[in-house]
């Protein structure tokens, strides 16, 4: 495993949330490498907060709020 095949498996992970990647990842986070380690954890973690963002789901606002916000 090289640090390009971790890289687009953090890309596939943090861009479409693809599970292989993701287990790829915690692969190589388990690596005797340092740097192998720290690539892995930091794409996992960026994954991660990635997805937690789009499940949070949207406040609905009313249109006269919506509208003091544009015209304030």
């Amino acid at each position: 495993m090289d640090s390009n095949y971790v890289f687009l498996c953090g890309v596939m992970w943090c861009r479409f949330g693809q599970q292989d990647a993701g287990k790829e990842l915690l692969r190589a986070a388990n690596s005797g490498d340092p740097d192998m380690k720290a690539l892995a954890w930091a794409m996992f973690a960026k994954g991660l907060r990635r997805l937690r963002a789009l499940e949070k789901p949207m406040q609905p606002f009313s249109r006269t709020r919506l509208g003091e916000e544009l015209c304030g």
